[in-house]
């Protein structure tokens, strides 16, 4: 049971260069055939957000506020998270499959291809939160002691979404059909997570199962200077243990059939 997790971490510590090289022409390639490039990653959800503004600040909410705060920085400081959490699940989970002929090419241990995949999605999201920044900046919300929870939320969200690539990039390998399963719940999960709407009484306390909304709320505290990370610490717990959980399963899933993923495709 411990062999798998030992083994997948050991392969990325020793791939550590191998991941920063691959992760940097992924995302190279990514815009090579693209005249903005990198712009459009900025571009994209900054279109995203003014349409959600619009529909839910004005439209759903008639411009009030949310907790005290404008509809606007409220929605900024969730979603921006949400922007790279949703790519790279459902970017993730494809991985394998969809780079078999970079497999096939070099030797390296696959349990790296969901990582620079990841680390190439991180790039992105360094963008946006910067944007962040400066969008909220205008709304009175400066950086402060509150600013160094991004370190930890980074730290957070990559642990999850790589233990969660872990199980998905494995099974979507074996069974395709679970991608678009995937994509039709990431759908969901957008309107099941706090973006747009603060859930109360029960309804909240539901959907904090969901390891994504203590993601969501984090961001938000961290932007917007609140103490909910630290008021809401038994909620870290219960997060870092899924965290753990996913770690073991989705090691011990990827070890065990990676071998015959070459048979699945």
């Amino acid at each position: 049971m411990l062999k798998a997790p030992k083994q997948i971490y050991s392969e990325i510590r020793e791939s550590l260069y191998l991941i920063l090289r691959l992760s940097m022409y992924e995302t190279k390639s990514m815009y090579s055939m693209q005249y903005l490039g990198f712009l459009w990653e900025l571009v994209t959800p900054i279109l995203q957000i003014s349409v959600y503004w619009f529909v839910f600040g004005f439209g759903i909410r008639e411009g009030r506020d949310i907790d005290g705060v404008a509809f606007l920085p409220w929605l900024v400081s969730g979603i921006i998270v949400w922007f790279f959490i949703s790519p790279a699940i459902t970017t993730t989970a494809r991985s394998v499959y969809s780079r078999i002929g970079l497999v096939s090419k070099m030797s390296f241990p696959l349990s790296t291809i969901p990582a620079y995949v990841l680390l190439s999605l991180l790039y992105r999201h360094f963008g946006m939160i910067v944007v962040s920044f400066v969008l909220l900046a205008f709304f009175g919300y400066y950086p402060g002691w509150h600013t160094f929870w991004l370190i930890y939320l980074l730290i957070s969200a990559v642990a999850l979404l790589y233990a969660l690539a872990l199980l998905t990039s494995a099974l979507t390998t074996i069974i395709r059909d679970l991608q678009n399963l995937l994509m039709s719940v990431m759908r969901m999960m957008l309107y099941l997570t706090p973006i747009f709407w603060l859930p109360t009484g029960w309804v909240q306390q539901v959907l904090q199962l969901n390891p994504l909304y203590y993601l969501v709320e984090g961001y938000r505290s961290m932007f917007l200077g609140t103490d909910w990370i630290v008021e809401n610490w038994e909620w870290g717990i219960y997060y870092w243990a899924i965290v753990i959980v996913l770690f073991f399963v989705g090691s011990n899933v990827h070890m065990r059939f990676r071998r015959y993923f070459i048979d699945y495709i």
